[in-house]
């Protein structure tokens, strides 16, 4: 099996976390959906151990959640810029052709 680079690795994570921010952006964008969307995606996005300072458990299983936790804050954060993109050019009347329905 062919080794994968570091580089590789962080490219397929930053393609990834690119297209799930769009779809998120997308999803966001429907009239049924709105600020209840958002306010479930932060929620899920706040921390919650239960702990006021998450460096007290230095764990290895605590450090992958707080990968997992900082990645989840990195996909929303896409999703938010992109939504926030195509709310302003939606003001000038000029939706950009990927987020046409």
């Amino acid at each position: 099996m062919t080794e994968i680079t570091h580089e590789e690795i962080e490219g397929r994570l930053i393609a990834q976390r690119e297209i799930l921010g769009f779809m998120l952006a997308l999803l966001a964008r429907r009239e049924d959906v709105g600020e209840p969307f958002w306010n479930a995606l932060e929620e899920r996005a706040t921390f919650q151990n239960q702990q006021e300072d998450p460096g007290v458990l230095p764990t290895r299983a605590f450090a992958a959640e707080a990968a997992m936790m900082r990645e989840f804050r990195l996909i929303l954060d896409e999703a938010r810029a992109r939504f926030n993109e195509a709310k302003g050019k939606d003001r000038n009347h000029s939706q950009p052709p990927e987020l046409e329905e």
